[in-house]
C-alpha cells in the first residue's frame, strides 16, 4: 500500500474517508453479528461496495493502517475467510 501510485491523492488524516488509525466496530453489530462480522461491516462501510472491484481512492497513511486492522482481527478470528478475503482484495486492488 505504500508503493500505491502517485496520482491516487494522499488526504489529510482528518478528511480522510478510510480512517483506519482510528478503526473501532459498533458494539451493536458485533452482539448481533459476532466481532468478524462487524469489522466486515465496518470495512464495507469505509471501501465502499466490492461488487465490480475493490478501487482505492487515497493513499498515505489510513489505508496503511488498514493492515494493522486485519492482522489484529485476523488474529482474534483466525480462519475467517470474510477477513481473508479482505486481504486479498486489498492486495488485488492495490496491485491495480
Amino acid at each position: 500500500l505504500e508503493a500505491l501510485p502517485m496520482h491516487i491523492p494522499v488526504p489529510l488524516a482528518a478528511e480522510s474517508r478510510y480512517k483506519f488509525s482510528d478503526f473501532s466496530t459498533d458494539a451493536e453489530w458485533a452482539a448481533d453479528i459476532g466481532e468478524a462480522g462487524a469489522v466486515n461491516r465496518e470495512l464495507e462501510v469505509r471501501f465502499g461496495s466490492r461488487v465490480d472491484g475493490l478501487k482505492l481512492t487515497e493513499r498515505g497513511p489510513e489505508i496503511e493502517a488498514v493492515i494493522d486492522v486485519l492482522e489484529t482481527w485476523i488474529e482474534k478470528c483466525p480462519g475467517d475467510i470474510i477477513l481473508e478475503k479482505w486481504v486479498h482484495d486489498i492486495l488485488e486492488a492495490a496491485q491495480g
